[in-house]
């Protein structure tokens, strides 16, 4: 009997044994790939701290946050049909300035920009406009990122603002309704340093949108020689990647570096409040808490750690590199870094649908600079050029495949524009809006333009 619990003990030692060398070298291994990642950044040129990545303080006269938070609470604080005033003046607002409203519409809309709490927020907005930058209070000690209000409540705000000007421009008012988009070209500015990437996603909707009003504007009240070139100047340095790549390297100094940080009990809770993009379904109800302590066992939670690290690593080369379709290329490789460990990917607030989005803002903002450019041109010669090198502008670019911008006269105008996520020619076909209810159906294959026209206006793919 003693013999049998002799041999018995000796197993059990020799299984824990192995079980212990198992884990100190998987544990080993995971720690070796973190410091490879870490080294890896660093070779890189990344920023390893979070004091190069976060800005500093500046002086109360200068900072427009928190106007532009008194603008928007001004405005969520009232119910309306739609949720709250904003939303629902916001839908109003894109509506108007896409001539897409009927008379009802236009009549409700005029009604609400006069009401006391519009007009009050939209002073709250004109007076953050004149201040050049923009620090929002965060606890960056605790990993916090997220903006003091949603992703797209100031760009609502702002397009109410425009369509108000656009209003006043159909009424013989031109000159209003060009100062209120310049002015927004502002808010961008402000917001190039902040290192949030929802702010930054926001930021790149707002200066489509306001490339966009420029297009429209320019059928219904053209621009003279001065304001087309102070748009030019305006437009011609905001396409840089720069503010993306600075929000990748602050979501892993701040938010990762927090978030890999925390212990077991810690992270469970801190997820149960954080849902990145594409866990809006709360991935935690899928998993239990025995669960959860597998994901996060030693060895496991390293290796997901140092993921972290590769994806945004990656994230980086995807933001800085030339376009290339979804599910190919660098894009591919950064979801395959960040998709293998559910932390990594839990962690990564980061995703390539924002360098879409960017791509998608740099073609629209170098149309606009080259549809402005061929009306001056066409002011002083009396006809569009046959070729967009004879404006003289620099980095008319199609960002989808690194070659200058698609260009052709047309009877009553001109027609300049971008092949679009699908990176083929399209002959410059407009987007058709998708009518089938089959969840299959496709929108035919389009190019992002701008067709202006004497005769009707100009065509633009609506935002």
């Amino acid at each position: 009997m003693q013999k049998r619990s002799k041999k018995i003990l000796i197993g059990m030692g020799v299984v824990v044994g192995l079980l212990v060398a198992v884990y100190g070298v998987a544990l080993a291994r995971s720690q070796i790939r973190l410091r490879r990642a870490y080294a890896d950044l660093e070779t890189a040129g990344r920023p390893m701290t979070s004091a190069k990545v976060i800005p500093e303080p500046i002086p109360e006269s200068r900072n427009a946050a928190m106007l532009y938070q008194q603008a928007v609470a001004t405005l969520k604080g009232v119910p309306a049909p739609k949720k709250d005033l904003l939303e629902y003046t916001g839908r109003l607002a894109y509506g108007f300035l896409a001539d897409d409203l009927d008379a009802n519409g236009i009549g409700e809309f005029e009604e609400l920009i006069q009401r006391e709490d519009v007009a009050s927020a939209l002073s709250l907005l004109e007076e953050a406009m004149q201040r050049p930058e923009c620090r929002f209070e965060r606890d960056y000690k605790a990993g916090q990122l997220d903006g003091p209000f949603q992703l797209h409540d100031l760009r609502r705000l702002a397009t109410i603002a425009r369509a108000k000007a656009y209003r006043q421009a159909k009424a013989g008012d031109a000159a209003q309704v060009w100062d209120a988009v310049r002015r927004q070209f502002k808010i961008a500015d402000a917001l190039a340093a902040d290192p949030s990437m929802d702010t930054q996603f926001a930021r790149l909707c707002l200066i489509r949108d306001c490339c966009y009003t420029i297009q429209t504007l320019c059928a219904v009240a053209p621009p003279d020689a001065d304001t087309c070139r102070r748009m030019q100047d305006i437009l011609k340095d905001l396409d840089g990647v720069e503010p993306l790549v600075r929000a990748v390297d602050a979501e892993r100094l701040v938010r990762g570096e927090w978030f890999f940080g925390l212990s077991s009990d810690e992270l469970y809770e801190a997820m149960q409040h954080d849902q990145p993009v594409g866990n809006e379904d709360n991935a935690l109800e899928t998993i239990n808490r025995a669960m959860f302590r597998i994901v996060t066992f030693r060895p496991l939670f390293v290796a997901a750690h140092a993921a972290y690290l590769r994806a945004m690593h990656k994230a980086v080369e995807m933001f800085e590199s030339p376009y290339v379709p979804r599910d190919t290329g660098i894009r591919k490789e950064f979801n395959d870094a960040r998709g293998k460990h559910f932390l990594t990917h839990w962690a990564t607030h980061v995703n390539d649908f924002f360098k879409g989005v960017h791509c998608d803002m740099v073609a629209r903002l170098h149309m606009t600079r080259a549809g402005l450019g061929l009306l001056e041109y066409r002011r002083e010669h009396g006809t569009f050029p046959p070729s967009l090198d004879d404006l003289k502008l620099e980095k008319l670019i199609d960002p989808y495949v690194e070659q200058p911008l698609r260009y052709r006269v047309e009877p009553d105008g001109f027609l300049v524009y971008s092949v679009g996520e699908d990176t083929q020619d399209n002959g410059g076909a407009a987007r058709q809006r998708k009518r089938s209810d089959d969840p299959r159906s496709k929108v035919p294959d389009h190019d992002l333009l701008w067709r202006f026209s004497d005769a009707e206006g100009s065509t633009t793919e609506n935002i």
